[in-house]
C-alpha cells in the first residue's frame, strides 16, 4: 500500500481483498492470517472513518461537495420558517453543519429555534459533536437545540425523533442509505420513516457507484477498480508525502470499502452502491418520493468547491433540467469516473410535510417520551 503511486495502493488493497475473499469461500482450505485490522475493521472503520472524512475535507472537494451543495438547497426549503429541524441518519462528526448555522444566522430574519436531530451509534462521538454545534450556534446567536439518537439506521424509530408541531424538517442522508441496499425491506421502511416525519425534504448524498450493487461479480469487481483507482487519483493529487500518517488514513477508508465490495457477499456486504438512475427507481418506484431538484445556486456552489481543488480535474455534472429551472442531481467526477451524486426528493403524492406531523404522530412520541 505505500508504494511509489497510487495505483501500487490500489493493487494492493484489490489482492488484500481477493485473498480475504479466498479465505471466506474456502476456510479449511487456505489461511493467509490476515492482518488484525483487517478481521477487526471488517463491517466498518468507526473512528478510522470519522478521520479520514476529515482529511479528505482538507484535500479533496468530496465531503464539501456533498455537504455545501446540500446545504445551499436546505437553505431553500427552510427560507420564511420560524422552527427548522434537521434530521441527520448518520451525522458522524457533524462536519456539515456549522456552515449551515453560519448561513441561518446570517440572515436579515434568522430562524427563532433550529434543532439537529443527530443519529449514530456511538454516544460518545454524539455527545462531542452535539456539543460541538452547540458552541457554533451560541457564538452565532442562534437559538438552537440538539438531540442525539443513539442507534443503528434500520432501528431508528419515529418516536425517537421529536418531532414537533410547526417545524419545517428535512432529512439528510449523507453516505448511509446505500447500507440498506443489502435488504430491500429495511430499505421500504427506511423510506416510509422518512415520509412518516412530515418531512418536506429528503437529502441524498452518495457514491456514484453504479455496478457495484448488483449483477455478477466478476462485473462488480471490474467496476470497483475502476471507481476506486480514479479515488486513489484523486487523494495523490492532493500532493501529500507517500508516508504521510493522513495520506494512509484516507487511503485505508477507501481500502475498508474496497474490501467489503469485493470479499464480502449476502447481507454482510453493505457497501452496494447505486447509480443516480438506480437511486430514482428506488426513491420513485414504491419509494413513495419525488425529485424535488437540485438548482443553479447549487450547482454553483459545487463547480466553486471543485474549482478550489483541481479545475483541470475535477468538473461538476448536472443532470437533467434542460437547460431551464431545477436540474435533477449533481455528481462530482474525477477525470471522466463519476465520484459522488447529490440529489434532493420530496414525499409523492399529498405533498404533506413539514407542519403537518399528525395527531398519532404526536401521541406517539408522548407516550414513548
Amino acid at each position: 500500500p505505500a508504494g511509489r503511486t497510487p495505483m501500487h495502493s490500489v493493487a494492493a488493497y484489490f489482492t488484500e481483498a481477493l485473498a480475504l475473499r479466498v479465505v471466506r469461500m474456502w476456510p479449511h482450505m487456505f489461511d493467509i492470517g490476515p492482518p488484525r485490522e483487517l478481521t477487526d475493521d471488517a463491517f466498518g472503520g468507526g473512528d478510522d472513518d470519522a478521520m479520514a472524512l476529515r482529511i479528505l475535507n482538507a484535500i479533496t472537494p468530496i465531503p464539501r461537495f456533498l455537504h455545501f451543495t446540500l446545504n445551499e438547497r436546505l437553505l431553500r426549503e427552510f427560507e420564511g420558517h420560524e422552527r427548522v429541524h434537521v434530521i441527520d441518519f448518520d451525522i458522524k462528526q457533524g462536519l456539515q453543519w456549522p456552515g449551515l448555522l453560519q448561513s441561518l444566522a446570517a440572515r436579515a430574519v434568522p430562524p427563532a429555534h433550529v434543532r439537529i436531530t443527530g443519529i449514530g451509534e456511538s454516544r460518545q462521538e454524539l455527545q462531542e459533536t452535539g456539543a460541538r454545534l452547540a458552541r457554533v450556534a451560541a457564538a452565532l446567536g442562534l437559538a438552537f437545540e440538539f438531540h442525539a439518537v443513539v442507534d443503528r439506521l434500520e432501528d431508528v424509530r419515529l418516536w425517537m425523533l421529536h418531532v414537533k408541531r410547526g417545524e419545517c424538517v428535512a432529512v439528510n442522508c449523507v453516505l448511509a442509505m446505500h447500507r440498506l441496499l443489502r435488504d430491500d425491506a429495511a430499505l421500504t421502511d427506511f423510506l416510509g420513516l422518512a415520509r412518516s416525519t412530515g418531512a418536506t425534504i429528503l437529502l441524498l448524498g452518495e457514491h456514484e457507484g453504479g455496478g457495484l450493487n448488483s449483477g455478477r461479480w466478476e462485473a462488480r469487481f471490474a467496476r470497483a477498480l475502476r471507481y476506486y483507482a480514479a479515488a486513489f487519483d484523486a487523494v495523490d493529487a492532493a500532493g501529500l508525502p507517500e508516508a504521510s500518517p493522513a495520506r494512509a488514513k484516507a487511503e485505508e477508508m477507501f481500502a475498508r470499502e474496497i474490501r467489503n465490495a469485493v470479499a464480502f457477499e449476502g447481507p454482510e456486504r453493505f457497501e452496494r452502491h447505486e447509480s443516480f438512475a438506480g437511486w430514482r427507481r428506488r426513491m420513485e418506484d414504491g419509494g413513495g418520493f419525488k425529485n424535488a431538484g437540485i438548482g443553479e445556486r447549487e450547482a454553483m456552489q459545487g463547480r466553486m468547491i471543485a474549482r478550489m481543488f483541481g479545475p483541470d480535474k475535477y468538473t461538476v455534472q448536472a443532470h437533467g433540467g434542460g437547460g431551464s429551472g431545477d436540474g435533477e442531481a449533481l455528481t462530482l467526477r474525477w477525470l471522466d469516473q463519476p465520484l459522488y451524486t447529490v440529489t434532493a426528493w420530496t414525499p409523492a403524492g399529498d405533498g404533506a410535510g413539514g407542519s403537518t406531523v399528525s395527531a398519532s404522530t404526536t401521541a406517539s412520541h408522548s407516550q414513548q417520551s
